[in-house]
């Protein structure tokens, strides 16, 4: 999957993630109701300390979302959606690039395991693990197809 680079993005690396003032002004919210949603798990969202990350896909799924798209047991799911096409090992500048701040940022983001923010890196396993811990309690919104008739519409 690729990214491409608009002003709606953190950074300019082709980061997955939405700043929370285009998640809300795309959402036609302001900028605290689209937190106050995001902390209650309306919406879809990972929380590194103070910041808010929007996953692009996922949100503008639950903004469009019908009933057969949200799934409880849909999580590593969308993890994988979001972390697809990273490398085994992901450097500073993966993570960078990823997230869409700046490195001297990763650390203060990143409170994972094995992640130094000094040259090093992480796994992708442990970014996985450290994004599903990170998860709000929205219910993950899936981009799956469904046969006709299954969702129960006529």
């Amino acid at each position: 999957m690729s990214f491409d680079v608009t002003p709606t993005r953190r950074g300019t690396g082709g980061s997955p993630f939405l700043t929370a003032a285009a998640a809300a002004k795309l959402a036609g919210l302001t900028p605290a109701t689209l937190t106050r949603r995001l902390a209650n798990g309306e919406l879809p969202g990972y929380r590194f300390g103070r910041r808010w990350f929007v996953p692009e896909a996922e949100f503008r799924r639950q903004l469009r979302r019908r009933a057969w798209m949200v799934r409880a047991d849909a999580e590593p799911a969308v993890i994988r959606e979001l972390t697809r096409t990273l490398p085994a090992f992901l450097t500073d500048d993966d993570l960078e690039r990823f997230f869409g701040v700046r490195r001297t940022l990763l650390g203060e983001v990143l409170r994972m395991p094995s992640f130094t923010g000094r040259g090093g890196g992480t796994t992708i396993a442990v970014l996985e693990r450290t994004l599903l811990s990170a998860r709000n309690g929205c219910t993950p919104c899936v981009a799956e197809v469904v046969p006709h008739g299954v969702c129960g519409a006529a």
